[in-house]
């Protein structure tokens, strides 16, 4: 069976008022299977999830990832208005416009927490759930607890992300959680990552 490239293309949406044109990557697939939809971490975009649509197991696949709003190319009307909740309604909105009702869940990071809302949400929708280095724990919520508590309207978003690194820079774990990462990280056949998480 030959190999059929993902598609992209922008959806027109509006969530809570606030006009999205949300970018999006989907690849067809078997129409018998449920797709695997992907949802990305703070400062990342849906071509994180594009390669694995290439890897053999995923290739009759179906599969779905859009750049939330606030990042990638999705645009956004209004920025001050992001919030988690708010990236949930967008989750609902991206899928109910694309026609998927059933299907596998992979987020990361803030996109995690999302995918956990939206899980909770409609469990009898969510066939699986995957959470990669998600936010379930208080401790590993760090810059998502920031973003769902951000509430300064007049604070430009490139002036909080600004300062949140600042914040991170000075945190006394900082140093130690990069030395860490840097010396910990070794090449390991099936491993694609390192947990700073301390289990």
């Amino acid at each position: 069976m030959a190999e059929v490239a993902p598609q992209f293309k922008n959806l027109s949406l509006s969530v809570d008022g606030v006009d999205l044109s949300v970018a999006v990557v989907q690849g067809p697939g078997d129409p018998t299977l449920a797709p695997i939809v992907c949802l990305h971490g703070f400062g990342s975009s849906k071509e994180d999830y594009y390669d694995f649509a290439h890897h053999s197991p995923f290739q009759n696949r179906p599969f779905l990832a859009y750049d939330a709003p606030g990042c990638g190319e999705t645009e956004c009307s209004d920025l001050s208005r992001i919030s988690i909740p708010f990236l949930v309604r967008t989750a609902e909105a991206v899928l109910d416009r694309v026609g998927i009702t059933t299907f596998h869940l992979i987020g990361h990071s803030m996109g995690g927490l999302t995918a956990l809302y939206l899980a909770h949400k409609h469990p009898d929708r969510v066939r699986s759930f995957v959470d990669i280095e998600g936010n379930l724990a208080p401790e590993d919520c760090f810059l998502s607890r920031q973003i769902i508590t951000h509430d300064d309207p007049q604070l430009h978003p490139e002036q909080f992300f600004h300062n949140f690194i600042q914040r991170t820079r000075r945190s006394p774990a900082f140093p130690m959680r990069c030395t860490r990462r840097i010396c910990g990280t070794r090449c390991v056949p099936g491993r694609c990552g390192v947990s700073l998480v301390p289990w």
